[in-house]
């Protein structure tokens, strides 16, 4: 049994923009740094045996605090990417609606199937993020801490429960929060989600 702690990003400027980033990269905002210290007294005495993050940017900036508290060197998988949105990167959804209107309404429809240009469908996206989740699991560690992006996340999410792309979400996919997820002869199974407590804690709570 492998224990996941995946962890989203914390906030970035885009993120403060509605910008869809994509595997485009935007720094973290101050409130994200602040949100990535407080990651690492959480995450100190985790007794995590492998950390892995995305190889973007903002990932790794979220990374960087961890594996100081940690003492564990950050492994980058791109499979933990965020989708690649393609055209629509950098664009906020009012200016993908505005510019390419198509596109936006198949993007609205939750078609699984659907990439936009130069993107990936939801099924790509979901199809490498379980990839390299079963393949750490299949390593034999027993707690790994994830750093990944908010779509990686619901995508994490679904595989977990079941719940399809049709289902319209209705579970948070906050900056810098822990989310638990066991991985078990090839079955997931969620054990907690959207842990943002230490977002509203000090150093000390930690030690």
């Amino acid at each position: 049994m492998t224990h996941f702690l995946i962890i989203r990003h914390g906030e970035t400027l885009w993120n403060r923009e509605h910008r869809i980033q994509g595997q485009l990269d935007s720094q973290l905002s101050p409130t994200g740094l602040a949100q990535a210290e407080a990651l690492g007294w959480r995450l100190r005495k985790e007794g995590l045996d492998l950390l892995v993050s995305s190889d973007l940017g903002r990932t790794l900036q979220t990374a960087a605090p961890i594996a100081a508290a940690t003492g564990l060197a950050i492994a980058r998988d791109a499979r933990l990417r965020e989708r690649a949105f393609g055209v629509f990167e950098g664009m906020t959804p009012e200016e993908i609606k505005e510019r390419r209107p198509d596109e936006y309404e198949r993007w609205q429809s939750r078609d699984p199937e659907f990439a936009m240009q130069d993107g990936e469908s939801l099924v790509q996206m979901r199809a490498r993020l379980s990839a390299c989740v079963e393949e750490l699991a299949a390593r034999g560690y027993a707690k790994v801490g994830l750093v990944t992006h908010g779509g990686a996340l619901d995508a994490l999410y679904r595989i977990a429960t079941g719940t399809p792309y049709s289902t319209v979400r209705n579970w948070p996919l906050a900056n810098a929060s822990i989310n638990d997820i066991v991985v078990e002869n090839g079955r997931w199974q969620m054990r907690g989600w959207g842990d943002i407590a230490h977002l509203t804690a000090s150093e000390d709570d930690f030690a």
